[in-house]
């Protein structure tokens, strides 16, 4: 025996498949080939235990393994229930397993012949004929089976798929942020301030159905102030560093009514968890917020589960901050490019990139009802793309003016509209916001200034209202813009976000943005550097008239 397990230790996995691909004769074969002969006792032994199984006996116990044995499998799984230890499970299989086909590396692409087909149904017991393949046919008591299967704790529920409760949503989540008086401030941290309102709402449906995570950005993300009053999620309550008596400026107390949960760093498990999350009112019948921050770049690291998440309809607010070269002291390994694109190409997920504070409050209010609202109405995920940058606000009461916020949520509004007499239209997104007012200004009345809030709601709206006949938003913005005018287009990631705007009506666009990796520096260097600046939206603005 002990040569038998040296020789399955030392196989590599690719001889083995192959193996499993012939007869027993070639494993008999094999297994002998690797006992040297002047292993003597060893090696007669082994050939005395090869030889008491024929070839077929043989080809069925070494491809016989672990995560084929039902009965090895449900004693792990009895075993592991046993203890609250964290328990692996690590069940080797053979793809394939019982099939012609089986341990060949080509098998995800190859198909059974029909006459091989009739082999497996003949030694499965299935009867001939289409009706054969019914899922307990071929059994030997179908009935039992069925039974056993109906009375299983999963199938005895009404049903496995539930209808949770609606939460209604206050009308305004956070009275502290927006408004005429509103200090300058960046988006990540309205976004914080928005939760820290929403943190102090005891009782509130809405903020005690919340869940916070993040991997290991909570203080850089603008999570502090929620994960002060809402707790960490752990078995105990405890606060290590203050049990260590180490100073910090964050209570993070554990508690198992804590509301963030702390998951290191791990952008996948982020995206994981939130899709978990997510379908909590579909599964259990009671409804989640979950919320999620990470770095944006790191959006890119976390795209394989999100795309799950959201295949299978999850709900949950994703929050990529700080985005783009904006993040200018950290170089280029934190800033990111192409993610409006990966917000924008991402069916189920809905990407807001907002400039203003109140803005982050009325996209996040519309998030936490379209994370709750049936596929059919609109229904889905919400990904913010935020930036640390500080910005001067505008002077106005967004709570006050429905139709400015529906143009918000729409997807773009006029700061500056345009004239008979327009030339340029400087379209922007985002942390550019202060060079894309300077760059209006300098040019006075020859260019209009448009924001664009939801380059994702737009475009897609667009491409349905075409198929449907309609009018649409992007449309409705654009038509009134003189069709001799030029639209600069500007934003702090890939310029394909924005430059497809010049489809919408014919206009002929100049498109800037970031299309190489980042660097180090500060934000006027950066910014001039990837041609993103005032001075570079003016040049385009005067270049394209020049050129006309």
């Amino acid at each position: 025996g002990h040569v038998l397990k040296k020789w399955l230790n030392e196989v590599d996995n690719a001889s083995f498949s192959a193996l499993c691909f012939r007869s027993g004769a070639a494993w008999r074969e094999a297994m002998l080939a690797g006992v040297p002969c002047q292993h003597g006792t060893d090696r007669e032994a082994f050939e005395a235990l090869l030889a008491r199984r024929s070839d077929t006996e043989l080809h069925a116990l070494m491809t016989d393994l672990g995560g084929h044995c039902l009965e090895t499998v449900l004693e792990a799984f009895d075993t592991a229930a046993c203890t609250n230890d964290r328990t692996c499970f690590i069940a080797y299989t053979i793809k394939g397993h019982g099939l012609p086909l089986a341990g060949h590396r080509d098998n995800h692409g190859l198909c059974l012949a029909p006459a091989q087909v009739e082999d497996l149904r003949a030694q499965m017991g299935v009867p001939p004929g289409e009706q054969g393949w019914e899922p307990f046919a071929g059994l030997p008591d179908p009935a039992t089976a069925q039974n056993l299967v109906k009375a299983a704790a999963h199938n005895r529920v009404p049903s496995r798929r539930h209808v949770a409760e609606r939460v209604d949503i206050p009308a305004d989540i956070a009275p502290s942020v927006g408004g005429p008086a509103q200090a300058p401030t960046s988006t990540q941290a309205a976004f914080g301030a928005v939760l820290k309102d929403l943190s102090v709402m005891h009782g509130t449906p809405l903020a005690d159905r919340i869940v916070t995570a993040c991997p290991d950005v909570s203080t850089t993300t603008g999570l502090s102030a929620w994960v002060n009053k809402r707790k960490v999620f752990g078995a105990q309550a405890t606060d290590s560093f203050r049990s260590a008596r180490v100073h910090s400026l964050s209570n993070w107390t554990r508690s198992p009514n804590g509301q963030h949960i702390q998951i290191g760093i791990a952008e996948n498990n982020l995206a994981l968890l939130l899709s978990s999350l997510g379908l909590s009112a579909e599964l259990f019948g009671h409804r989640l917020f979950p919320i999620g921050t990470l770095y944006d770049p790191f959006v890119a690291r976390a795209l394989d589960s999100i795309l799950y998440g959201c295949y299978m309809d999850a709900r949950f607010m994703l929050v990529g901050t700080p985005s783009g070269i904006t993040l200018a002291p950290e170089g280029g390994a934190h800033q990111s490019i192409g993610q409006p694109l990966i917000g924008m190409s991402t069916p189920g997920l809905l990407t807001y990139e907002p400039a203003f504070a109140d803005e982050v409050k009325a996209c996040m209010h519309a998030a936490f009802e379209r994370m709750q609202a049936p596929r059919e109405a609109g229904g889905g995920s919400v990904y913010l793309r935020l930036t640390t940058r500080v910005m001067d606000q505008p002077k106005r009461d967004l709570e006050a003016n429905a139709q400015l916020k529906d143009s918000i949520l729409d997807g773009g509004y006029w700061h500056i509209p345009p004239t008979e007499h327009t030339r340029n239209v400087i379209v922007f997104s985002g942390a550019v916001a202060p060079q894309a007012f300077e760059a209006q200004l300098q040019l006075g009345d020859d260019a209009a200034l448009l924001q664009v809030t939801s380059y994702d709601r737009l475009a897609s709206d667009w491409q349905i209202a075409q198929r449907q006949g309609r009018m649409c938003h992007a449309v409705h913005l654009l038509n009134c813009v003189p069709r001799d005018a030029i639209l600069v287009t500007v934003i702090d990631g890939h310029p394909s976000a924005l430059s497809w705007l010049g489809g919408v009506c014919g206009h002929r666009v100049r498109p800037l943005g970031v299309a190489a990796f980042g660097q180090g520096g500060d934000i006027v260097d950066l910014h001039r550097t990837y041609h993103i600046d005032a001075g570079a939206i003016i040049s385009a603005c005067r270049g394209a008239s020049a050129i006309e």
